[in-house]
Formats: structure tokens, sequence, C-alpha cells
């Protein structure tokens, strides 16, 4: 078939690069405190002040190795993003998040299924963890829940930007949540 008549397709996910660091402040801190006055599910504001992240941070963690930032492409531009770091046999997804105006179409869904494979494949990692608001966030704590990880009861540290913002809240604290990663066979 000539080219002219391929259909375009999407590329829906791609390895973020040192010049897409204002692309994933952008949609981590529009997540975390709504996009222009859109408030997101995941708004944080009632917990923390501030903004989440900075270019210093992102550009700090894109240079860690074996660690990057998972960027899902939705309808032409970067609408959401998760960084993941191999420890041990485990992987950390961090900083997931979704444009508040994308949010319900399935992308953040779609964005842990491709960090878990790989994870996975990529890694060889067995287990994936996260952390979560989980007292203080049900709604959040429930997504993930939906998705096959479960509650540990450890608190996880806050680290970077996030350890220096305002806590609203002095209980504020986030649990590690836990996935076992399923292996895939190919018969």
């Amino acid at each position: 078939m000539p080219d002219a008549l391929m259909p375009e397709v999407e590329t829906r996910f791609r390895i973020a690069r040192p010049a897409d660091a204002n692309t994933i402040v952008s949609i981590v801190n529009s997540a975390s405190h709504g996009d222009g006055g859109a408030a997101a599910w995941t708004d944080e504001s009632a917990f923390f002040e501030g903004d989440r992240t900075f270019a210093a941070e992102i550009l700090t963690l894109l240079a860690v190795p074996g660690a990057m930032f998972l960027l899902r492409v939705y309808r032409g531009e970067v609408a959401g993003c998760a960084y993941l770091k191999k420890m041990g046999n485990a992987a950390y997804m961090g900083m997931l998040a979704v444009r508040p105006a994308v949010q319900g179409a399935g992308v953040g869904k779609e964005i842990i299924a491709e960090a878990e494979r790989i994870a996975r494949e990529d890694m060889g990692c067995s287990l994936m963890a996260i952390g979560v608001l989980t007292r203080h966030r049900p709604d959040v704590t429930a997504f993930y829940e939906r998705r096959g990880f479960a509650r540990t009861g450890r608190e996880k540290p806050f680290e970077g930007s996030q350890a220096r913002r305002t806590r609203k809240a002095p209980d504020i604290r986030a649990e590690w949540m836990e996935k076992k990663l399923a292996q895939h066979h190919t018969y």
C-alpha cells in the first residue's frame, strides 16, 4: 500500500527527554492543583500548598540511571506521565499524572498498564510500588485497588519537592501500595 494511503497512527507512549521537563511539570502541577481553575479529581490543594514539582527536579529525576518518565500522547499532545525507577526487584511508579481536561478518558489506566509492562519486561521486576495518601484520599486509593494494588500499612516518606511542600494538616502521610506483576508467557 502506498505511504500516502496508510492511515496515520498516533504514537501512544514515549520516553521523556530533558526537553520534556516543562511539559512534565505542567502536567504534574495541573493534576495536583487543577488546570486553569478546572478541578482535578487528583487535586491535592486541600493537603499541600505550592507546586508539586519544578523543572530542576524533573531534570534530576531524568538523570537517574535506569529511571525514566513515561509519557502518554493523547490526541496529539502529551496528556499524562509517570516516573519509573527500578528498586531491586520492584519498580517504583511516582508522579502519575493526567491533565485534568482528559481525566476520565482512560489515560491514567493506560499509563499504569504500560508502566507495569515496562517494569516487568524491560526492568525485570516482579513488583510495582507506589505511594498514596490512603488515609486522606480514599477515592485515589480505590482507583489503585481496582488496578490490583494493595495497601501495605508501611509509610512512604515524601521525597524531593514533595517533602518541602507545606502540609495543611500535620498528619498527612503516604502509604506504600504494591502490586505483584504477573509474568506474561508467549506460546
